[in-house]
């Protein structure tokens, strides 16, 4: 029986009352969430008769009650609900909450609630059982009271009923049972709320303590109430289904400063707001910062902006639904935002070699990855711009960690990957067949390598193989060879069976048998090689880049000692003919072997060889600077010029080749010479990008290229090259496609993207094998953009499509004579190179004008002309304020100016200026003012005298002003660049693997990117 004695002494003393419950209503060691209840009772229909009704938060309760029981509502604690009452023609209303932390219980309204029960009240509380929890046993406060109906409100830690779980169709709602009895059957009830009032939805009976609602809303008020066999009580608890997540939630466009997504609404359309988490991420996945971001309205799109740079950002998306002052969240939906996009998603070796390995790797994007790092070992090795590595300079058959980080900026880390990666082999060398001796033997080039296996197999010259195994030894036994018969031998090497080397194959053709390197030589040997080979020492080893049989550089060193022996035996009594068959490592250590087969060229249907040792006399009596015939070995004795300087000879990523008396410079393996397509040539020497990949993003102009061996061998064959969509045909050397377009769009098809801080113009080079090749695998596009960043170019002044331009002006002589008048800019002193375009030059350049006169007339063949004065601006206007003077009156007022012809005695006028920069730093417009005079009239100035005039001339109808530029003057660059807007250069090259159909189409795309401009840093700084 409830205790009313003990419910009044609380209610007086404001002190805690102890109910004794049974022992599995208490879980030792859980905090229990306090509840705030509405609870109530109405006898013999009391509030119907009365007219009566109960709001909580506008709607109506009526329908919730069960006869001659105790009716309790749990509502969301820790907000204000408006209670109303209306009953006996009066309405009342209240605002109710309570602190879960002070457990106090606050009440705003007209009528103040009573904080004791009548005599009334207390019987009705009397009904409830010894075991029963009041829902409104603490701080209770008494709305009404009479003889047949109470309304209160308090709160219980000890609420019986419960909502267990929850989702957004289902809610589980569990229960205390006290009564011992088995089988009793409870009774569950389900309001949802409509109209303004809660309906019954459902009613049912559960003989467990638990009972799951099911194929309810979701985002809606439910009402679930038990009465709990055995009870007095009807408790009911006010709560909310979860709401639908949303559904395609996705980045629709970023940049480097914001990130814009997109979603659309729950499936059932039900939501009162949507909360998007914005998670900072570091290059390591952990999270930096958390913050919250809340979109009301239906327009589901999201726009983070000012980002930092570099940032790493993921999303999290929940739908919010709201009922009265409840809230429930979806479940949260995931969405990378930008911080995949730099992400390395595969890493792997694609090669190896017995001194160097090579990693590729795939980034969806490369637009916020400035450089990748390579690591070996943990050592770091390089940065890269572009998706592969090669890491030299190691050990043959060995295992090793390799690193790649994605870096933003200077050093930001994006993401990193580690993969091992492995060496091969060194192959063997010096196979040999005689058919007198049946062993074939060979050496391994590979020692001290006992993981190190020789294969071999034995095939006929149709392919059929006839042998095949591994062997112990350094060399194999052939036997049941049969005369007549062509066979091939391959022998190679295997570290662990995981890697091999490069076969060396021996062909047998009847009795004559011949040694080759690769399946691309052909090159027979006689069957005793030592009386035809023919070998050179040269006095050093060579570095790991030549040591590759098969790089270019390699090939290039090989064709160059060949054609050095050529030279030699020039005279020789017969016409030779040299190949080179091997590069070995020779006996004295640090020196490298050169191996020769010399031939008759005047046999062209057989290879015939010459006898070595008259070859080898006859060198020697040549008597060649450095040259020496010894024990049958030419010795080489010159010096190694690539070594011998501390300075770097050749610039980077080419290689030094000693060419046996000088050297030259090569472009490393995997890189090709652009300069033939740039313009201008950057110098003598090569300019070696990977790939043979170039772009230049000039003033109106965009040009980009790629290496024809590089297509052909990526997509396996004759290719085909279309620019765009085909309207401009890609001019094509023997070297390279490329291709030049202006920034007019619908020229040849170039792409147009515009947002609020960047211009890019974007060209795709399709790749595809030719007709004749019906079976492709493998398809290529490359993409170049130039990207020009709006918000840098408009706080320097200076307009996107800036041109250039030269004024000309026209002078009336008289009604019937019109002259013109015009001002160049050139190069050199030679004035055959004129500049046309916006330029960059440096502090140290000097730039030469010429003003003209221009006439086809003969009767102004006597008019000369006078430059007075000269000026340069920060704008096209003649008349900006700021003005640069360096020629005054007919003479200069810069200790730099020089006069390249007289001044008035003919119809143009030379003269140069050392570079300068005015005080913004903007490009340069230069202006001259210049008159015509009459044959009679002396047009030349002395300007000897330390004073100087005014202006005199610079007022009458003989007079006009020409004007050229803009030039940018920069002294972080080189002389005579083409004008891009950027001073830094960098160009990114990166693959995006997709697929069409079963056609594997890899996107290679080259972004040639600006960074800041150095004209608007010094204007900031200022």
């Amino acid at each position: 029986m409830f205790s009313c004695a003990g419910f009044t002494k609380k209610m007086n003393s404001f002190s805690f009352i102890f109910f004794i419950l049974v022992p599995h209503t208490i879980s030792v060691g859980r905090c229990h969430d306090i509840s705030l209840s509405i609870c109530w009772m109405s006898k013999d229909g009391a509030l119907e008769r009365q007219q009566g009704n109960i709001w909580l938060n506008d709607t109506a309760l009526k329908s919730i009650r069960k006869v001659g029981k105790v009716t309790s509502l749990t509502v969301y604690p820790a907000v204000e609900h408006k209670l109303t009452l209306r009953y006996g023609g009066s309405v009342q209303t209240w605002t109710v909450a309570v602190t879960p932390r002070t457990k106090s219980i606050k009440v705003r309204g007209r009528q103040k609630p009573l904080e004791h029960p009548t005599n009334t009240t207390k019987g009705f509380l009397d009904l409830l059982g010894p075991t029963e929890v009041f829902a409104c046993e603490n701080g209770t406060l008494f709305f009404h009271q009479d003889e047949n109906f109470f309304l209160a409100t308090g709160h219980s830690l000890h609420l019986p009923v419960k909502l267990s779980s929850r989702s957004s169709s289902m809610l589980l709602v569990s229960w205390v049972s006290n009564s011992p009895a088995a089988g009793l059957s409870h009774t569950v009830t389900l309001y949802h709320a409509e109209l303004g009032s809660y309906n019954l939805l459902s009613a049912d009976t559960a003989t467990r303590d638990h009972y799951r609602f099911t194929a309810l809303d979701s985002c809606n008020p439910y009402v679930a109430c038990v009465e709990v066999a055995g009870t007095q009580s009807f408790i009911c608890l006010s709560t909310l289904t979860d709401p639908d997540i949303p559904r395609y939630f996705e980045v629709t466009s970023w940049n480097s400063s914001s990130i814009s997504l997109a979603w659309e609404c729950p499936e059932n359309h039900k939501f009162s707001s949507f909360l998007i988490t914005a998670f900072f991420l570091n290059g390591t996945e952990h999270l930096t910062e958390e913050v919250p971001f809340w979109s009301t309205g239906d327009a589901f799109v999201f726009t983070l902006s000012d980002l930092q740079p570099c940032s790493r950002v993921k999303f999290g998306l929940q739908t919010v639904c709201q009922a009265g002052l409840g809230s429930r969240y979806s479940k949260m939906v995931l969405n990378d935002g930008n911080s995949d996009l730099s992400n390395i998603e595969t890493l792997r070796q694609i090669s190896s070699g017995p001194h160097n390995y090579t990693l590729w790797w795939e980034v969806r994007n490369t637009s916020s990855v400035s450089m990748f790092r390579v690591y070996h070992e943990g050592v770091p090795q390089g940065t890269t711009f572009i998706t592969n590595y090669t890491v030299g300079g190691l050990e043959p058959c060995q295992q090793y960690q390799a690193k790649v980080e994605a870096l933003c900026g200077e050093s930001v880390l994006m993401d990193a990957k580690t993969v091992t990666a492995q060496t091969g082999s060194c192959g063997v060398s010096e196979l040999t067949y005689r058919s007198n001796n049946p062993p074939a033997p060979w050496i391994p080039v590979t020692t001290q390598q006992p993981a190190v296996a020789h294969l071999y197999e034995l095939s006929l010259e149709n392919g059929t193989v006839i042998q095949s195994s591994c062997v112990p030894d350094t060399e194999v036994h052939l036997q049941g060879l049969e005369e007549g018969k062509t066979y091939i031998l391959n022998v190679w090497e295997d570290c662990e069976r995981t890697l091999e080397s490069e076969r060396s194959y021996l062909l047998k053709d009847g009795a004559n048998v011949s040694f080759v390197r690769a399946a691309e030589r052909h090159q027979d040997l006689d069957a005793h090689p030592s009386s035809s080979a023919l070998s050179m020492v040269l006095p050093w080893s060579l570095p790991d880049d030549l040591k590759d049989d098969w790089s270019e550089p390699r090939a290039k060193m090989e064709k160059i000692l060949k054609h050095k022996l050529q030279e030699l035996l020039k005279d020789f009594k017969e016409p030779v003919r040299v190949e080179l068959i091997a590069v070995l490592p020779a006996d004295e250590p640090d020196n490298t072997k050169i191996q020769f087969m010399s031939f008759d060229a005047s046999m062209t249907r057989e290879d015939v060889p010459l006898p070595a040792e008259q070859q080898l006399d006859y060198i020697s009596s040549l008597n060649v600077a450095n040259i020496t015939v010894a024990d049958g070995v030419i010795h080489w004795d010159g010096p190694d010029l690539c070594a011998s300087t501390k300075r770097t000879l050749c610039p980077i990523n080419s290689l030094c080749i000693n060419t046996l008396g000088s050297y030259t410079c090569e472009c490393r393996h995997g890189k090709y010479d652009v300069n033939s397509v740039l313009e201008p040539a950057l110098a003598s020497h090569p300019a070696c990008n990977e790939k043979g990949l170039f772009s230049q993003c000039l003033d109106n102009l965009m040009m980009g290229g790629i290496a024809k061996p590089y297509l052909t061998s990526y997509v396996g064959g004759k290719v085909n090259v279309k620019l765009n969509d085909g309207r401009c045909a890609v001019d094509e050397t023997a070297m390279f496609y490329h291709f030049h377009t202006s920034r007019k769009l619908s020229k040849c098809g170039t792409e147009k993207r515009v947002n609020k801080s960047h211009i890019e113009f974007q060209n795709i080079l399709s790749v595809t094998l030719t007709k004749e090749q019906p079976i492709s695998r493998r398809g290529l596009k490359v993409v170049w953009k130039c990207v020009y960043p709006r918000h840098h170019i408009r706080n320097a002044k200076v307009n996107v499509n800036m041109q250039w331009f030269v004024s000309s002006s026209l002078v009336e002589l008289n009604s019937s004579l019109q002259l013109t008048l015009t001002m160049n800019l050139y190069r050199d002193d030679s004035y055959t190179s004129e500049y046309k375009n916006t330029m960059f030059l440096g502090l140290e350049d000097t730039l030469f004008f010429q003003v003209a006169l221009q006439t086809n007339s003969s009767f102004a063949s006597g008019l000369l002309l006078q430059v007075e004065s000269c000026w340069a601006t920060e704008s096209t206007d003649p008349q900006d304020t700021v003005q640069g003077v360096f020629l005054q009156d007919s003479c200069p007022v810069d200790n730099t100016f020089h006069w390249l012809s007289v001044n008035g005695l003919a119809q143009s006028s030379r003269f140069s200026i050392q570079m300068f920069t005015m005080p913004k730093g903007l490009p340069l417009y230069f202006h001259c003012l210049a008159n015509i005079c009459a044959h009679d009239e002396n047009c030349t100035k002395n300007c000897t005298s330390q004073l100087r005039r005014k202006r005199s001339v610079s007022q009458g109808k003989r007079a006009a002003v020409v004007s050229a530029g803009p030039l940018v003057v920069n002294t972080r660059v080189k002389s005579g660049v083409q004008h891009t807007y950027w001073a830094e250069h960098m160009t990114l090259i990166f693959f995006v693997a997709g697929s069409i159909g079963i056609l594997g189409i890899t996107v290679l795309a080259v972004s040639a990117t600006k960074a800041i401009m150095i004209y608007y840093e010094r204007l900031q700084h200022k």
